[in-house]
């Protein structure tokens, strides 16, 4: 189950969503579920009239199985009363084939108002983390293959203090099929891309482009030569990209995709196998159901709350100083738009203000040396060094958030994290036993001595040159 929401500003119309949902040229099937144009209007209107950023909520979702309406309705619910949201305004169910050719062909589009009926505003904390907490909870309570998100770790922490029962049950499931996994994963193309090459080219692109690739990539028994080789005699272009040992795959002069995310590899994996392209790759694992997980492994351990504590703590060592979203240039620079706005509106009487306290400060500066720093005059000047600070504290961030993550004492964190989630679920029964008496130290080394190979195990070996031409390595 994929759950993903996008959030329509009031000032833009609704008639650019309500336009997507009644598309009849990218989909067989286009199916009014319930409601009307008109109440996404009235839910705008609302919004600008409460003086709210936000109009509508779109939540698309996209079931990987055979999904009956009585079922859509349960999720639908489920959406509701993790959010506090009013009824939907209006649901369209979409009919269309999936770019993989084997998850079901039909999805769902539900518009929610964000302002609510009692006047406040739709909760939107963590949406993306409590999108998949819906999605997972679902596949757990309809037996669908469960998916393995971003946010696993968040997903399970906000089941487990839950008070409902079938909550709690759901994080101990989660913890028995994710826990111990080394990294989470990452989605091929975001959402932003995805739209923006559907624009330029009419059509949806990427899907299409990740699906013809996974096939290939799936026939010549994952072999990362013999692949390169056949999708090269399709146009197919292989170069290093921009980021540390990152490589690209497209077309010259279309859309690319970062190769190892195309492949379901790490990015070490990929840059080994670039070394020897003759090895194969063992397969993934199938996707499991959560019947299937606790059938095939140890239900994790039951702890004491110092185990929670422990993990607490870790993750506190190991949390930045920045969030992503506080490395970024254009999220740094809001709270600065506001200075942009007072110059743009500002009177004659205010520009001369400003012309004279500059020239005053030039005139201390040259007479006695004072320095004096002048606030921009202009708009454009405003822009100008808003943009210029913003991007010198964003790279400073980066870096420093690059150099925390580096140090040993996270990196240390990291393991020792990894190696206690790994513990809670082992099937060793001398790491299960110390795991349950509290031997921290203990479950550590039986866990350290047994070596851990992961889905995708390829060996580090020294890197050959390689070439970024269309006929190989």
């Amino acid at each position: 189950m994929i759950i993903k929401a996008s959030r329509i500003t009031a000032e833009s119309t609704h008639r650019h969503l309500y336009r997507h949902l009644m598309r009849t040229d990218e989909n067989e099937e286009v199916r009014i579920v319930q409601g009307r144009e008109f109440a996404l209007a009235e839910a705008v209107k609302d919004a600008r009239h409460a003086q709210r950023r936000y109009g509508l909520r779109h939540v698309i979702l996209s079931p990987e199985q055979v999904t009956s309406p009585e079922t859509f309705q349960k999720i639908v619910t489920l959406y509701q009363r993790e959010f506090g949201a009013d009824p939907p305004l209006m649901i369209v169910e979409h009919q269309k084939k999936r770019a993989d050719g084997h998850s079901y062909d039909r999805h769902w589009h539900v518009v929610f108002a964000e302002t609510l009926i009692n006047g406040r505003s739709l909760d939107s904390r963590f949406i993306r983390i409590r999108n998949e907490k819906v999605a997972r909870f679902t596949e757990l309570a309809f037996g669908h293959p469960l998916t393995s998100g971003k946010h696993n770790d968040a997903v399970i922490r906000a089941l487990e203090v839950s008070s409902n029962p079938q909550m709690q049950r759901a994080a101990t499931a989660l913890k028995q099929a994710f826990w111990g996994e080394e990294e989470t994963p990452q989605s091929t193309f975001t959402d932003k891309a995805h739209q923006v090459t559907k624009r330029k080219a009419g059509k949806s692109v990427l899907p299409a482009m990740r699906a013809h690739l996974r096939k290939r990539w799936q026939e010549g028994g994952q072999v990362l030569l013999s692949f390169i080789e056949r999708v090269a005699d399709e146009g197919y272009l292989l170069r290093e990209g921009d980021k540390p040992d990152v490589w690209l795959i497209g077309k010259s002069g279309e859309a690319h995709l970062a190769l190892h995310r195309v492949l379901g590899l790490k990015k070490k994996e990929l840059v080994a196998l670039l070394s020897d392209a003759n090895r194969p790759v063992p397969l993934s694992p199938p996707r499991l159901t959560a019947r299937e997980v606790m059938a095939s492994k140890p239900q994790p351990v039951a702890v004491s709350p110092e185990y929670a504590q422990r993990l607490e703590a870790l993750r506190s060592r190991i949390r930045p100083r920045w969030k992503r979203s506080e490395c970024r240039a254009e999220v740094i620079a809001l709270p600065y738009q506001n200075i942009v706005r007072r110059l743009e509106n500002s009177t004659l009487g205010d520009m001369l203000e400003r012309l004279l306290a500059a020239l005053i400060a030039r005139m201390l500066n040259a007479l006695f040396g004072v320095r004096i720093d002048v606030p921009p005059i202009t708009a454009d000047e405003a822009r100008e060094r808003i943009a210029k600070a913003c991007a010198e504290t964003a790279l400073a961030r980066q870096q420093d958030v690059q150099e925390h993550f580096a140090s040993p004492e996270v990196q240390a964190a990291l393991q020792e994290r990894r190696l206690l989630k790994q513990c809670l679920v082992s099937a060793n029964p001398v790491t299960r036993q110390a795991m349950q008496e509290g031997a921290w130290t203990e479950a550590l080394q039986s866990l350290r001595r047994k070596s851990h190979v992961p889905v995708h195990a390829v060996p580090r070996m020294p890197m050959s040159k390689t070439a970024s031409h269309s006929g190989g390595l």
